[in-house]
C-alpha cells in the first residue's frame, strides 16, 4: 500500500516490525527485503507520491515536486547548491542513472583505515549482484550514446586520454532526456518504479507526506518514531506515532544526522553530522558550430576517468562527465545578465557541458538549523581541492577544444573566461576555484553517520547499526567511510540490501527485546 498523507486531519498510530524512514535508493532497498522476508513494514517519507503521469517535463513544475528546497538547497554560505530528492523513491527519481560498483581501492581503504573488515569485494558481490539485477543495470548501447556525449568522446580519444561509456539502469529508454525532472515514461529503473512497488506488494505500508520528527529511545534501544503529516511546503498537520522494534533511518546524508541530533542519540563520538563530503562540481559550457542537441537523448552516457587513480591514491581525484541541463537549469548556471546570459542561452542546442566532479578531501558539517526543512551545511574546499578544480576546468577545456569547440565559457561569476583554440589554459589555474566565484553544485552528500570499527570515531557498524542504539540501522549514503570517488547509487542500494538481510537473520534477537 502506498498512500499520499496530504490532507490528513486524525492522526496515524500504528505498530510495525520495522519503521523505514526515507523511500530513495537506501530505505526503498531496505523496505522491500524486509517485507519481501515477511517482517511488517512501515515506510515514512517526507515528499509525496508523484507518479509518471504527473511528471509535466516543465522546470517550474517539477523542481519544486522532486527536490528540497526547490532544488535550492544550499551550504550556509550559499556558496554551492546541494540537489537532494524530496518524493517517493528520493534522488533516484532525478538521477541520471550512472551504474558503478564501489570501487575495489575504496573498499580497501575502508577496510585499512575503518576497521571495516567485513566489506570485502567477495562479501559485497552478493548484494551488488542482487540490486543490479532488481534495477536492469546493463551497458549502455552505442546506438545509444548522443551527439553532445559523441562528441566529448571524440575530444578525449583525440587527446588519448582514458574515458568509457558506462552502465545504467534505464530499460526501454525512449531517449527523451527528461532525466533529471523525472521519467515519464517509467524507462528509468529508479526506486519510484523498481523497489518501492516490490515492498507494497509485499505488504509494507508506505506512507508519503509523513515527515520524521524524532526517533524514541529508551533503555538502549529504539521504540519508534514520531512525526507529522506535511503538506508540500513542510507546514506540519496530524501527529504520527510508529511504534518499531527496529528504525532503519534513510533520510540521506544531510537529513539523517539532523534527525538523530534533534533526537539526541546515537552520538557518544561526537562523529553525527560530521564528515561531510559533497563530490562538489564545477562546469565548463562548449558552444559547437554543430547542431548537438545534448538535451535529447540519454544525457550521461560516458565517462572520463583520466585524473583518478583509486589504485595509486584513493584519496583524491577526479572525473569529467557530460551535462546539459534545460533553460532555466542552464540560464541560473550562466553569468551574466540580460544579453550577456542570452548569448549563450540562444545556443543551447550547440552547446556541451563538462563537469568536473571531486573525489573530495575537504570535510564539512551538518546540524539542526532553523527548521527541519532547513538544517545547516558547512563546507570549506581545502586548498588542495581547489586546486584539483580548477586543474579539472583546464582539462575540460582542452577535450570540448579538442572535440571541436569554437569556444569555451569558464563561468565565473564576475569577468568569466572564454577559451578559444590555442589559448593559455594556465589563466584558469591561476584563477582557480574559490567559493563564492563560480557556480558549484553537489549532488553526492555523504558521509555524515560514517561507519567504522571503532566507536569512537564512527557512528555505525559494517552491517549500519548503531554502535550504541540496539535496533537504530542507518541505510543511506552518510554511511561511506568516505567520499566514494564514483556516483553513488549502487553502493547505496547494496550496503542497504546487506544491512536488511542482516536485520532478517538476526530477526528472532530483536523481536525479543
Amino acid at each position: 500500500m502506498i498512500e499520499n498523507l496530504l490532507g490528513r486531519s486524525d492522526d496515524l498510530v500504528t505498530q510495525a516490525d520495522v519503521c523505514v524512514i526515507g523511500s530513495g535508493a537506501g530505505g526503498a532497498v531496505a523496505a522491500a527485503e524486509l517485507a519481501g522476508a515477511g517482517l511488517d513494514v512501515v515506510v515514512l517519507e517526507q515528499g509525496h507520491h508523484w507518479t509518471s503521469s504527473e511528471f509535466t517535463q516543465r522546470e517550474d513544475e517539477m523542481l519544486p515536486r522532486l527536490f528540497e528546497e526547490a532544488g535550492m538547497r544550499q551550504t550556509e554560505d550559499g556558496s554551492i547548491v546541494v540537489l537532494q530528492g524530496r518524493c517517493i523513491g528520493g534522488s533516484t527519481v532525478h538521477n541520471l542513472c550512472y551504474a558503478f560498483r564501489t570501487p575495489d581501492p575504496i573498499l580497501r581503504l575502508w577496510r585499512d583505515e575503518h576497521g571495516l573488515g567485513e566489506l570485502t569485494t567477495e562479501a559485497m558481490a552478493a548484494p551488488f549482484e542482487r540490486v543490479e539485477r532488481n534495477l536492469k543495470v546493463k551497458q549502455i548501447r552505442e546506438d545509444e550514446v548522443n551527439a553532445m556525449n559523441r562528441a566529448i568522446r571524440r575530444g578525449t580519444e583525440a587527446l588519448g586520454w582514458s574515458g568509457f561509456v558506462t552502465k545504467h539502469n534505464r530499460e526501454a529508454c525512449v531517449q527523451a532526456g527528461y532525466c533529471i525532472l523525472g521519467c515519464s515514461y517509467d524507462a528509468k529503473q529508479s526506486m519510484l518504479v523498481t523497489y518501492v512497488p516490490r515492498a507494497a506488494q509485499a505488504g509494507a505500508r508506505i506512507h508519503a507526506n509523513a515527515r520524521a520528527d524524532r526517533i524514541d529511545v529508551s533503555g538502549g534501544r529504539v521504540r519508534g518514531v514520531v512525526g507529522r503529516v506535511v503538506d508540500h511546503a513542510g507546514i506540519p498537520g496530524a501527529r504520527i506515532d510508529v511504534r518499531a522494534k527496529v528504525v532503519v533511518l534513510a533520510a540521506g546524508a544531510v537529513a539523517s544526522p539532523d534527525l538523530l541530533l534533534r533526537s539526541r542519540i546515537a552520538n557518544r563520538s561526537g562523529q553525527v553530522g560530521r564528515n561531510l563530503h559533497l563530490h562538489p562540481s564545477v562546469m565548463v559550457a562548449g558552444l559547437f558550430d554543430e547542431e548537438l542537441h545534448g538535451y535529447r537523448g540519454i544525457p550521461q552516457s560516458y565517462y572520463i576517468d583520466e585524473f583518478i587513480d583509486l589504485e595509486h591514491d584513493p584519496y583524491r581525484g577526479y572525473v569529467l562527465m557530460p551535462i546539459i541541463g534545460f533553460p532555466v537549469l542552464t540560464g541560473g548556471n550562466m553569468p551574466g545578465f540580460g544579453r550577456e546570459n542570452y548569448r549563450w542561452l540562444k545556443n543551447l542546442s550547440r552547446m556541451a557541458g563538462l563537469l568536473v566532479l571531486l573525489h573530495d578531501r575537504s570535510a564539512g558539517s551538518v546540524a539542526p538549523g532553523a527548521s527541519l526543512s532547513r538544517p545547516r551545511i558547512r563546507y570549506t574546499l581545502e586548498e588542495a581541492d581547489r586546486r584539483q578544480l580548477a586543474e579539472g576546468l583546464a582539462h575540460a577545456c582542452e577535450v570540448l577544444l579538442a572535440a571541436g569547440a569554437r569556444e569555451v565559457l569558464v563561468p565565473y561569476w564576475n569577468d568569466p573566461l572564454v577559451m578559444r583554440r590555442g589559448d593559455d589554459l594556465a589563466g584558469i589555474l591561476a584563477r582557480g576555484v574559490r567559493q563564492g566565484e563560480i557556480s558549484i553544485s553537489a549532488t553526492h552528500p555523504q558521509s555524515t553517520c560514517r561507519m567504522g570499527g571503532d566507536p569512537r570515531t564512527s557512528v555505525v557498524n559494517a552491517w549500519g547499526e548503531s554502535h550504541e542504539v540496539r535496533g537504530l540501522f542507518v541505510a543511506d549514503m552518510s554511511v561511506f567511510a568516505t567520499s566514494i570517488g564514483a556516483p553513488p547509487q549502487i553502493t547505496t542500494a547494496a550496503l542497504a540490501d546487506r544491512s536488511a538481510h542482516h536485520i532478517v537473520a538476526r530477526w528472532s534477537e530483536f523481536a525479543r527485546s
